[in-house]
């Protein structure tokens, strides 16, 4: 393959030096940040950096130009410093100024602190179909070309703007796996669109059914449905085109910089809450647009967190994502070590310091309602474990009982006599099993989806088990016993204790043969290693 002929024909054709390597296949970061002193390796004679190689080329270049998708349009008029027919400007020096000051000015003002990016690019679409004409123009004139070695215009272009943008901002160009902090800019071409109409006439029946299945296709052209009907075609398939002259395609003005953006990877912490309220649910909740409390488990612990990282709270109810291995009824507390949780923060300027997080636990703590005494940076990975305890761990309840009714065994007492938990109660609490002995659960039930979750969670019935349980009476309460339990996770305790009308089987109630009911439940342990250990060295 002769470089030097290839490169030559690029010049020709109206490519800019950078798309000239590209052409070539060249890989190499370096030759992109200074493409002008590369290029002279490949150049026999002076040749013009930006555009046409010389006078004689550039009058015939503007000759010939004529625009693929319209065959009315003029020839388009050349001026100093021509974009590049391939990359529109793009790799060319005259389009980065702009950029560069609406990504400072972004970076400004989200204050992120961070020490490297990487940068992205989204490109107008026709740039697809000018490089395959490219190609086929070289593969034409270069009989030994090999249009598999063109180097990715994405590419080329992180290691040329990307570079110089990195010392403009004065933070460091990374690889978008490696670094959190990603600037994207959205470059627009004017006759973006009018150019690709011509693949309409190229594949009338691709683009015939996106326009069919207008609900499944909303945009007409896409990189997809571009990179498909330029499938296999050839130049004199596209030679043959409406209005399309001997010329390269002409170029209708240089790319535009129409947005930038700028995101940071989401950042992680984790910890335990303590619940103290029975009014207090663990996430906003809202009935038909109306809100049932007046705060929530969710909102107490983000205030102080949102404070911190100088979000709003309009910015934090979409910025903020709450995750917890389970949750409690509005009316249950959570004692003991607390409930695992973890925050998603997306987005974030920076990273919070040890102490910055120990102040958020001391602010939430202030509420009175809710208790976290450790917050502690996780990572996404350890959010698996967090999933898994949802689903694998074990719970410790105690669950203060009624005895609504003398049992079914007190047949010689007189129906007026005082209700009271007798020792027989406690005795067949504490002894009631439904399993073998060297079964690791004591008793195994079924459970259909409570009633009074049916609004939220599909009908399904499920087998539980509780692994331990203890009934003792309450001193000085006749007729109150309290039960302590361990049970797997997604077990309803509330129904376990009442049955619900046969709903969950058996039933304390019918093991005790005792009408009994729950008064108030706690949560008083949540048997699961969070947050991870190695974060807390």
């Amino acid at each position: 393959m002769d470089q030097k002929q290839i490169f030559s024909k690029c010049k020709e054709l109206g490519c800019c030096d950078a798309c000239g390597l590209r052409y070539l296949g060249i890989r190499n970061p370096k030759a992109y940040e200074n493409a002008k002193e590369f290029a002279l390796k490949f150049q026999d004679k002076p040749v013009a950096t930006d555009g046409a190689s010389s006078s004689t080329e550039k009058e015939a270049v503007e000759t010939n130009n004529t625009t693929v998708s319209n065959g009315d349009s003029p020839p388009n008029k050349k001026h100093k410093g021509n974009p590049c027919v391939t990359c529109l400007g793009l790799l060319q020096e005259e389009v980065w100024p702009e950029c560069n000051k609406k990504v400072k000015e972004l970076l400004d003002k989200k204050r992120y602190e961070c020490t490297t990016f990487a940068c992205a690019l989204s490109a107008p679409i026709v740039t697809i179909l000018r490089e395959r004409v490219v190609s086929l123009r070289l593969s034409d004139a270069c009989k030994d070309y090999d249009a598999k070695v063109l180097t990715p215009l994405k590419e080329a272009w992180k290691w040329s703007f990307g570079t110089q943008l990195a010392t403009y901002v004065g933070i460091n160009l990374d690889a978008g796996h490696l670094s959190p902090l990603l600037v994207t800019l959205h470059m627009e071409y004017p006759d973006d669109l009018q150019e690709l109409e011509v693949l309409k006439t190229l594949s009338p029946t691709l683009f015939e059914s996106r326009s069919q299945q207008r609900k499944r296709f909303t945009v007409e052209f896409t990189r997809r449905s571009v990179e498909q009907a330029l499938e296999g075609v050839t130049l004199e398939a596209l030679e043959a085109l409406p209005g399309r002259g001997e010329g390269i395609m002409a170029v209708g003005g240089r790319v535009e910089c129409v947005s930038v953006g700028c995101t940071h990877a989401p950042a992680y912490v984790g910890g335990r809450y303590i619940k103290l309220s029975r009014e207090l649910p663990q996430t906003p909740w809202i009935i038909n647009g109306r809100r049932m409390m007046e705060s929530s488990v969710q909102e107490i612990i983000f205030e102080p967190l949102a404070k911190a990282y100088g979000m709003s709270l309009a910015d934090s109810e979409h910025r903020l994502k709450f995750m917890a291995a389970g949750r409690e009824d509005v009316d249950v507390r959570c004692l003991g070590d607390g409930r695992p949780f973890a925050i998603e923060v997306t987005d974030p300027n920076r990273q919070l310091s040890a102490d910055e997080l120990n102040n958020i636990c001391e602010e939430i703590s202030k509420s009175g309602l809710v208790i976290v005494k450790l917050m502690v940076p996780v990572t996404k990975e350890d959010l698996t474990d967090l999933k898994k305890a949802e689903e694998t761990k074990r719970k410790t309840y105690e669950a203060l009982c009624i005895k609504l009714a003398h049992s079914e065994y007190e047949t010689d007492l007189d129906p007026s006599a005082p209700v009271t938990v007798t020792d027989e109660d406690i005795r067949r609490l504490n002894t009631f099993r439904n399993t073998p002995a060297e079964h690791s659960a004591r008793i195994v039930f079924t459970q259909r989806t409570p009633i009074r979750v049916l609004h939220r969670r599909p009908l399904l019935v499920r087998t539980r088990c509780i692994y331990e349980l203890h009934a003792e009476k309450v001193p000085e309460h006749p007729r109150l016993l309290c039960i302590r339990l361990v049970s797997m996770a997604g077990a309803y305790i509330k129904e376990l204790v009442h049955g619900e009308c046969g709903r969950t089987a058996p039933a304390l109630r019918e093991s005790a043969r005792a009408p009994i009911d729950l008064l108030a439940l706690d949560v008083s342990a949540v048997l699961a290693v969070w947050p991870p250990t190695t974060r807390l060295h």
